[in-house]
């Protein structure tokens, strides 16, 4: 559950965020080099008929532009079969100085009608829906934005993405789709701020970061994710129901 805190000389809204999970694995098991490992298959949602490939950002093209009106959708896949349990989220900053965290841990599903104007469909526990988690933006709220960060992170079933074959399509209306491909993970490494959305000249920006956390006894994935980004949010405990 999310809840509001006031800091002192600090007019703005800021949230205390809920978080709690299984205890993530400190010490994975050896994997072989990248070299000997095949990269799996990545399930990505079908793309509309007619439609252009999608533009894939890397390292060496991170940025692109999204413009429009309507609804931003950053939908996850992974590979069909693994049981992995692999948690879509967003962490939201507003110009006004309000933030809070989208994701399913704390039950913190956002509203796209109301704010933060950023939603998350629902919880895929095992990667078994065809349709993954899906991340929703109201684009005509973009003005109010000052950013927004989406991450995944590795809630059970998996010592990092190695194996995953995981990615991420971005799509608005009358826009080409935009994938980010999780496929360079690092040993042990489950977590990863996949890309960061700005405002811009008549839309927004969308730069892929794909930055990888481990865990580590001092800090949880999400306070690392914070920490590294500068949003300033408080974490506590929260959990999920059995699967």
């Amino acid at each position: 559950m999310n809840t509001s805190e006031h800091r002192p000389g600090d007019d703005r809204r800021r949230q205390v965020i809920d978080l709690r999970g299984p205890t993530a694995p400190t010490a994975p098991a050896p994997a072989p080099s990248r070299q000997e490992r095949p990269r799996p298959p990545t399930r990505l949602r079908a793309p509309e008929p007619g439609a252009p490939a999608p533009l894939v950002l890397s390292a060496a093209r991170p940025q692109t532009r999204i413009g429009g009106r309507g609804v931003l959708q950053a939908n996850l896949n992974w590979r069909p079969g693994v049981d992995a349990d692999l948690d879509l989220g967003c962490l939201v900053a507003c110009r006004e100085g309000d933030g809070t965290a989208v994701q399913a841990l704390g039950d913190a599903y956002g509203s796209l009608t109301a704010w933060p104007y950023v939603s998350l469909d629902q919880d895929d526990r095992t990667g078994a829906s065809s349709d993954g988690e899906t991340l929703r933006v109201s684009l005509d709220h973009a003005h109010l934005f000052e950013r927004l960060l989406l991450y995944v992170y590795v809630y059970e079933g998996a010592v990092d993405f190695r194996s995953l074959g995981a990615a991420v399509t971005v799509s608005a209306p009358g826009q080409q789709d935009v994938r980010i491909d999780l496929d360079d993970s690092p040993t042990g490494a489950t977590a990863c701020a996949i890309a960061l959305v700005r405002p811009a000249v008549d839309g927004l920006s969308l730069r892929r970061e794909v930055q990888w956390f481990r865990p580590t006894p001092e800090l949880w994935l999400h306070q690392q994710i914070d920490a590294a980004y500068g949003f300033g949010f408080e974490w506590v405990y929260a959990t999920k129901g059995e699967r």
